[in-house]
């Protein structure tokens, strides 16, 4: 059967190898068997406790058997899941259930205190276990461009925005690159990256889409991740930056007598890889293929670059994936010619439908065509990435740098006003201004300078930051000026401190 809904992945495997191992996550497996069954019968559960088509469910769960059942289970219920990062604190998680009116929340009792009094009833432990094991058979009634999955990023203004994706949008790119990737029922693919990220999530769905096995795996240090790629004979392996920067970039990991024959291909997506770093990497993997990709939440993968390529252009993310098209565009809309700098648009497959309960920064994103003619260029949209681009001669694109002020950080995009908000909480701090600076581990590290009404040592305000914010959002550097220059208009010259303060 030809996949229409997300869930439909499961299904057709499940019908084709219902007693391979679907997922390993440390002594506990499921079959597709199981995993299919669970799923229908939290959806079923979910149905009863008065969730219905077009709701959203949230999920907050360690990386476990169980979350990935309540992603199939909410799709079972014709709803929509968001998936909540355990790392988020109160403030954040708050937001993303208000924003999208979460009605139900499947969750542990140990993050409830996170959580806190919200109007979505939180699911849990027995009662978790028992809807899990309480036979359902849901008949959904979505069709392909129902909303399947709401993923929360950083926006330019402040708090996280929900990206709206559809199940077309989530088959289409497990189908996309599990094809570029040559991904097989043979697979045992590592869940390293968290499913709230849509890099992870694709994980997940092109392993179930091809009957491949996902073994999941919460990250902790270097030498544990190379453990588990021998003890489980991992071949698909995904990761970001800082953790490629962690193995290879220091003195935690023994990676010299490594020997990992059966590791058949490795990505990096999240932001770009240091030179070294793929190089380190080739040398360590001779036998494994490594695609380096590049994507945006709102339009999911954009580019990659063939694996025999990577040691000719290392810096370069490649071309267009299958049903994709991308172009480089200058400030007029018209394409750049090769090696001129414009913003990269992206057309085609994986296109998001916009922003939850955002029309305006909708319609910054999501526009017209800007290269069709003027009278029909409302007939196709494009995402408008932010990302400045371009081209060489032979059409292989590289990263230049952001139009906007977003940084990106541990494969996070992070807002320089959120972090400025967080920040201002603190009594004494009287101004701020958060931005980037280029990183080898992390892309980019987030730097801020504050002026004072009190004096306040640098390591008391990262102390504030690590009390109210995930660990993506604490500054890296704290410099205390004793003031901020003002612009004729009487606003802070942001553009003459970030000058200033880049090179320090």
């Amino acid at each position: 059967m030809k996949p229409r809904l997300l869930q439909h992945l499961l299904e057709n495997s499940a019908a084709q190898c219902p007693d391979k191992i679907a997922l390993r996550h440390k002594n506990r497996t499921w079959t597709y068997a199981e995993l299919w069954q669970k799923a229908r019968n939290l959806g079923q559960g979910l149905r009863q406790r008065g969730v219905v088509r077009g709701d959203r469910v949230g999920i907050c769960l360690d990386k476990s058997l169980e979350q990935v059942a309540a992603i199939f289970g909410a799709l079972y219920a014709d709803a929509a899941f968001v998936i909540l990062n355990n790392v988020l604190r109160p403030e954040q998680m708050r937001h993303i259930l208000q924003d999208c009116g979460v009605k139900l929340l499947i969750t542990e009792e140990k993050y409830l205190g996170n959580i806190g009094a919200t109007a979505a009833p939180p699911i849990y432990g027995a009662e978790l276990n028992k809807i899990l094991e309480t036979p359902g058979k849901p008949t959904p009634h979505n069709i392909s461009e129902d909303i399947a999955n709401i993923i929360y990023t950083s926006g330019s203004t402040g708090l996280p925005k929900g990206i709206v994706l559809t199940h077309r949008n989530l088959i289409d790119g497990a189908e996309i690159v599990s094809a570029y990737l040559k991904i097989t029922a043979d697979e045992k693919i590592l869940g390293l990256l968290p499913f709230n990220f849509d890099y992870g999530l694709n994980q997940l769905t092109a392993a179930l889409y091809k009957g491949a096995t996902l073994v999941l795996f919460q990250y902790f240090l270097p030498n544990s991740l190379l453990k588990i790629l021998a003890d489980e004979e991992i071949t698909g392996l995904a990761a970001i930056p800082p953790i490629w920067t962690a193995v290879f970039g220091g003195k935690l990991a023994e990676t010299s007598k490594l020997h990992l024959p059966q590791l058949r291909y490795i990505t990096n997506s999240g932001g770009k890889l240091p030179v070294p770093i793929v190089q380190k990497i080739r040398a360590t993997f001779p036998q494994a293929d490594l695609y380096l990709m590049y994507g945006l939440t709102e339009a999911f993968r954009s580019t990659y670059l063939d694996p025999r390529e990577v040691d000719r252009r290392p810096e370069s993310i490649g071309k267009a994936i299958p049903n994709v098209e991308v172009e480089i565009i200058n400030a007029a809309g018209q394409p750049c010619r090769p090696r001129e700098i414009g913003e990269l648009i992206h057309r085609g497959a994986c296109i998001a439908k916009g922003y939850w309960n955002n029309p305006q920064k909708t319609a910054e994103v999501y526009r017209p065509n800007p290269l069709l003619p003027p009278e029909n260029q409302f007939l196709e949209t494009v995402v408008y990435s932010g990302d400045l681009v371009y081209k060489d001669e032979d059409g292989y694109l590289y990263f230049a740098g952001r139009k906007d002020n977003m940084i990106k950080t541990a494969g996070y995009r992070v807002s320089p006003t959120e972090v400025e908000e967080i920040l201002l909480r603190l009594n004494g701090i009287q101004d701020a201004v958060v931005f980037g600076v280029a990183d080898a581990e992390l892309g980019y590290k987030i730097r801020a300078v504050v002026t004072l009404q009190t004096k306040i040592s640098a390591e008391k305000i990262k102390e504030h930051c690590q009390t109210l914010a995930p660990p993506y959002l604490v500054p890296q550097e704290i410099f205390i000026a004793d003031s901020f220059p003002l612009t004729a208009s009487g606003k802070i010259d942001r553009t003459s401190i970030i000058e200033e303060y880049q090179a320090k």
